[in-house]
């Protein structure tokens, strides 16, 4: 029997930003730069010069500080339109 059950829930942070390849990289650094297991990512163009990412990393006890933290870092990145997260059902395969 494993210690800690696996958990049913799953940060996600969402960024707009410019359409800069260097910036998406800066802000995923942020999460490899801290250790945190990213569960899933994607990005999308949202308009014209526009991106739109998503990151997902496990609910974890104590991860609500650590994102709000990248969070509030990426969001003061040149480039940054807007950044938010909020709590999902995480997706298991089947």
């Amino acid at each position: 029997m494993p210690p800690h059950p696996p958990s049913a829930t799953c940060l996600e942070q969402v960024y707009l930003l410019e359409r800069d390849a260097g910036l998406l990289c800066r802000i995923l650094g942020l999460y490899a730069a801290r250790g945190v297991d990213v569960v899933d990512m994607g990005y999308a163009y949202a308009a014209q010069d526009v991106m739109k990412l998503h990151v997902s990393v496990a609910g974890d006890a104590g991860m609500d500080d650590v994102m709000r933290v990248l969070v509030d870092k990426a969001s003061t990145f040149v480039g940054v339109i807007a950044a938010c997260e909020h709590e999902t059902a995480l997706r298991r395969a089947a």
